[in-house]
């Protein structure tokens, strides 16, 4: 008589339970075929349920990575400006042709004011800035800082004889050692697209911050980099400067010669707007002008030092020649 093996449903597959020998001799062959399916049924259902682990796994690990970037970028975004520090407005057409087009006679009646008593410095066997075979000029300084805003103007102005700027933003300095805001431009290159073309020379412009505080801090802007930044960390600090060094604005010419600090006394700017300043530059009478192309005429001189004179109706100026005798050789 035979019996029948009854088995949990989820139980391994059994080859058929043996009822007798004679039986399990006649079906071995099946048997083990049916053995050797299970066992590879078996084999098939472990790798699954290993893929789906490896999966889960893999999963996680991503999401994981996704929430790591959303931190980084989140906490890599509080010092990122605002998009009103990033949206700056730009300069109009008529205040940057002001700007790049200053007649010759307005610097030559504004001349080189007594009262630029901080001129720029030459240091001794400094070796030269170039990029494309062409001095380079490089600035450093902060939208917040009041200083920098009248090195801009007088900046700008002298590069505007060298070549045209096509793109600066209007700026505007905090409130701070008992003078109001004052307005000039810009030359953040890497945020608010100042631009500068010069066959004569090149330009870099840094505002490591913008007028804007967040949290106490202003908020950063540019960041240095590469041979500019270790420019800016020799040149603008002891024994090349006094004090502690650090201190914006700052302003290398060729990598010869460097400017730490205004150049000009800036309280001539309050009270006028960007384009008040820009509209006024061709009247050497305006005493806010006449301080801007005094200064404008020293860092001409300068530049023409590294130009090798070029281009000689600007260089061989009376007022450029005037303005070489503020520049000193750093002791």
């Amino acid at each position: 008589m035979s019996r029948t093996v009854t088995r949990p449903a989820d139980s391994p597959t059994c080859a058929g339970a043996p009822v007798s020998a004679k039986k399990n001799r006649a079906s071995s062959a099946k048997q083990a075929a049916r053995q050797r399916t299970a066992e590879i049924r078996a084999q098939q259902e472990a790798a699954e349920r290993k893929r789906r682990l490896l999966l889960a796994a893999v999963t996680s690990v991503v999401v994981l990575a996704i929430i790591g970037a959303i931190v980084a970028v989140a906490v890599l975004d509080k010092d990122k400006p605002s998009p009103a520090a990033a949206g700056a407005v730009a300069l109009d057409a008529a205040a940057l042709s002001s700007i790049n087009d200053v007649p010759a006679s307005a610097f030559a009646a504004a001349g080189v004011s007594d009262q630029i008593t901080n001129g720029p410095k030459r240091v001794k066997d400094a070796p030269a800035a170039t990029r494309d075979g062409k001095p380079q000029v490089l600035y450093v300084g902060a939208e917040y800082c009041p200083y920098c805003a009248g090195l801009r103007w007088s900046t700008a102005v002298a590069l505007g004889r060298f070549g045209q700027w096509t793109s600066l933003t209007e700026s505007k300095s905090i409130q701070e050692a008992g003078l109001d805001p004052l307005s000039t431009v810009s030359f953040s290159q890497q945020n608010h697209g100042a631009a500068y073309a010069s066959e004569t020379l090149t330009f870099n412009g840094y505002e490591t911050t913008t007028s804007e505080q967040r949290n106490g801090q202003f908020v950063k802007l540019d960041r240095l980099e590469g041979q500019d930044d270790a420019t800016f960390k020799k040149y603008d600090f002891p024994p090349y400067v006094e004090g502690q060094g650090g201190s914006i604005p700052f302003l290398s010419i060729g990598g010869k010669t460097f400017q730490s600090g205004g150049i000009f006394d800036v309280r001539v700017l309050e009270g006028k707007s960007t384009q008040q300043i820009a509209t006024a530059l061709k009247d050497p009478q305006d005493e806010t002008t006449k301080q801007i192309l005094s200064g404008a005429n020293v860092i001409t001189a300068a530049i023409c030092e590294q130009t090798g004179n070029k281009p000689a109706d600007v260089c061989s100026s009376a007022p450029v020649k005037a303005g070489a005798a503020k520049i000193k050789d750093h002791q």
